[in-house]
Order: C-alpha cells, then structure tokens, then sequence
C-alpha cells in the first residue's frame, strides 16, 4: 500500500512536539506543589517567628524610653547646678574685669572728677565686702545693743566684713560675730558660705574668719599712717542689711583714744587703752560695723567699728589699718593676739615746767610681773623715747610696745631727777582680758 505524502505534515508533527513539551511543563509544575504542599501547611513557623519580632521591638522601645527618662533625670538635677555655675562664672567674670579696670584708673586719679572716682572705688571695693548674717543655736536671729569699750555698737543679725586674703580670710568686727552659734558669708557675685573663727582680738574689736570659695578677690592693704585729716575716704557695707552700700567723707581725726575733754567723755571707758581709732564724716550705720574703709586709691585704710548713739550723727569711728594688719597677721601665725607689755602705769606730764614730750611712770602692775621694774625703771622715771622712737603720749608708747614681739629687747630712754638714762626692757605678754 502506496503511503501518500502531505505536505503539511512536519508543521504538524512540530507543533505537536510543541504541546507535548508544555504538558510536561505542567506535569513537573504540579509535581512541584505537591513536593511543597507539606511545607506550605506548616504555617505556625512564620507566626511564631513575627511574635518574637513584635517581642523584640517592644523591648527595644521600653529600653529607649527608659534611656529617655534616665537623661531627663539628669538634666533635671544636673542642670540648675550648671546654670548657677554659669551664672556664677559670668558674675565673677564681671566683678574680676571691673576689679581690675577700676585698679589701673585709680593709678591715674584725679579728684576733680569725684563722681567717676566713687563709681570706680565702688567697683574696685565691692567684690571684696561680705555680707555676714547669724544664727543662734536655735535658729534664731540675734537682735540686741551692746557696747565696746563703751562705744555704742548696735548689734543686729547682721554685719559686713572684708576678704583680706585669697585663701578666703576676712576681717570682721568681733561685736559682730560674738553671739552667733553658726556664721553664714555671702559674697558680691551671690555665693553663700559658712565661717569658722580663726581668732579674735577682745582688745581691738577684731575677729578673723574664713570660708571655703575660690575666684576671691582680696582688697589691697592700704597705710593708716599715711592718711591725713582731710584726705577723702569711703566706707562699704550693709547698713541695716544694704548689701552693696557704699557712702563717702573725709577723715576728720586720726588717733581718737580719749574723749574725757569734750561732751561725750562718757563714751569711752577708763580702760579703753588700745582704742586707736580714726575719726571720719563718712556715713556708717548698723550694719556696717566690720566692713572697710578706703582711700582714693581703694586700698584699705580702716575697719568701720563703732559710731556715737544708736545712728549716725556724723561722727564715726574705724580701727587704722595699719592696726587691723598687725591684728591679722598674729591671729593667722599663732591662732591669737598677744601683745607685748612693759607692765607700767603711766600718767601725762601736765606741769607747765617740764618738757612737753614724754610721759611719766606712776607706778607697776599689781599681781602681775613687770618687765620695767625688773630693769631698773622707777616710779616718777619719765620715758622719753623706745628704740630711738620719740614717745608723745601714752597712745604712742602703747603702740611701739604693742608692735614689739614678746621677747624682743627694747632700748627705753628715760629721765630721772634731770639726769637720762637707757635701760633695756624685756617685752613681756599682757594679761589675758577676761
């Protein structure tokens, strides 16, 4: 049998090929779901993996915002102590720049331009005032009038003082401090601190302090004895707790030490020996006592102390410098004040026919031993001179004695019954003041 021939038949059989190929593609698709089928049911794997990313992230954001909390804590009580030692910083930046400035014009002064002067004393002598309050040991404040030496010295709750070192020693008056259980300092750029009392001088009215700051600034020490009456002064301090206060004057009389001639002789005790006080106009209330007064330079020059009646009247009184230095500088070396004495009693000499310089021995200190009596002076013996020191009066016998360390020899020139004579004088310490 004879096969006929079509000419078709390879297309054909091509695209037979053709689907039996993607019948097998099918075939092999399905084969392929089925071998995947168990693996897609297993649903369960795929949960349980999104529980622990969902657990995963909701740790992570309790652990951020505890961190955020932790931070906002420590802003919260870090910042405050930042901003007031900024505050702090920027404060005593300023008081510093005009502490200095004011330093370099006073150098150049001139009085013709008063207003600028006191402008820039304060500046100069401001950040060296403290302000000093008290407590009792109740808590209380301390309100009452007392004396020294008979100087009326109305004591509040409060007084000022002057940083004298770096080191944060200040002098202050010891009426001002005397009956405080707890002594709070508070400086010119806002700081408060406690003082401890280093040592205090009953006989002067002196007490030395410190407190624990740093980026002090000390007044400069000024010279008492170069001071002049007439010579313009200023005091600083809190009158009637004024912080800041400052007023100005002249110095109107140097070495106020008896007032028995004039209409106030009952101001001043009989035993008001070492009251070498300088006389001023500047304004001074309660309040200022233990505060500075200074010179046109704004060195200090004096401690405000004391002033006649319960305000002022126009006369008051400070401790010279040159004292308050002394004073100072004994209590930060030993702790106290102890003075040198030659254990006499001494009177002035008024007759109209004697010399009128000196002074004459009226007799020796009772139940005490006297250096000058064991060197030979007697009573009636006039002492003219002490280490080649004039001696005028008893104030200056007194002070010449006072700045001699115990120990020290003193050559005292005296005169008796015409004749002169040098004997050598041991110093001896003055009895303790009750």
């Amino acid at each position: 049998m004879t096969e006929s021939k079509d000419p078709h038949q390879p297309v054909r059989l091509h695209q037979v090929e053709a689907e039996i190929e993607a019948m097998e593609a099918q075939l092999e698709g399905i084969d392929d779901l089925s071998l995947e089928s168990p693996s897609a049911a297993s649903v369960p794997p795929t949960t349980a993996s999104n529980d622990q990313s969902l657990k995963a992230l909701i740790v992570s954001s309790l652990l951020s915002l505890l961190v955020v909390l932790a931070l906002l804590a420590a802003v919260r009580w870090t910042l405050p102590a930042i901003l007031e030692g900024c505050r702090y910083a920027w404060t005593r930046g300023q008081l510093r720049a005009q502490y200095e400035s004011a330093g370099e014009q006073l150098q150049q002064v001139s009085l013709e331009s008063l207003g600028k002067v006191s402008q820039w004393i304060g500046q100069r002598v401001q950040p060296s005032v403290v302000h000093i309050s008290l407590q009792a040991a109740d808590g209380q404040g301390i309100i009452g009038q007392g004396g020294w030496n008979g100087w009326d010295t109305l004591r509040l709750d409060q007084g000022s003082g002057v940083i004298v070192d770096p080191s944060g020693y200040l002098l202050t008056n010891l009426h001002v401090i005397e009956d405080g259980e707890q002594i709070e300092v508070r400086l010119s750029d806002g700081r408060r601190r406690m003082a401890k009392v280093i040592g205090t001088d009953p006989i002067t009215d002196l007490a030395v302090l410190q407190i624990e700051a740093d980026n002090l600034m000390p007044i400069q020490w000024g010279n008492s004895d170069q001071m002049q009456v007439g010579m313009p002064v200023w005091a600083a301090g809190s009158p009637f707790g004024l912080a800041g206060s400052i007023t100005f004057g002249i110095l109107s009389g140097k070495h106020r030490m008896d007032l028995s001639s004039t209409k106030l002789r009952g101001a001043v005790k009989s035993s008001a020996e070492y009251s070498d006080l300088m006389q001023s106009d500047v304004a001074v209330n309660p309040g200022n006592s233990g505060g500075p007064l200074v010179n046109a330079q704004g060195e200090l020059v004096g401690i405000n102390t004391a002033i006649i009646g319960e305000s002022f009247r126009g006369v008051s009184f400070a401790i010279p410098s040159n004292v308050a230095r002394r004073v100072f500088d004994k209590i930060l070396a030993t702790g106290k004040m102890e003075r040198g004495i030659l254990g006499v009693l001494l009177e002035p000499i008024e007759s109209q026919d004697e010399a009128s310089t000196g002074i004459r021995v009226r007799g020796f200190l009772e139940g005490y031993p006297s250096p000058a009596k064991q060197a030979g002076i007697a009573i009636g013996d006039r002492i003219i001179s002490i280490n080649g020191q004039p001696v005028q009066d008893i104030a200056s016998l007194r002070r010449l004695v006072g700045e001699a360390m115990i120990g020290d020899q003193l050559k005292v020139a005296i005169e008796r019954d015409g004749k002169p004579m040098e004997l050598e004088v041991s110093v001896a310490a003055s009895p303790p003041v009750n």
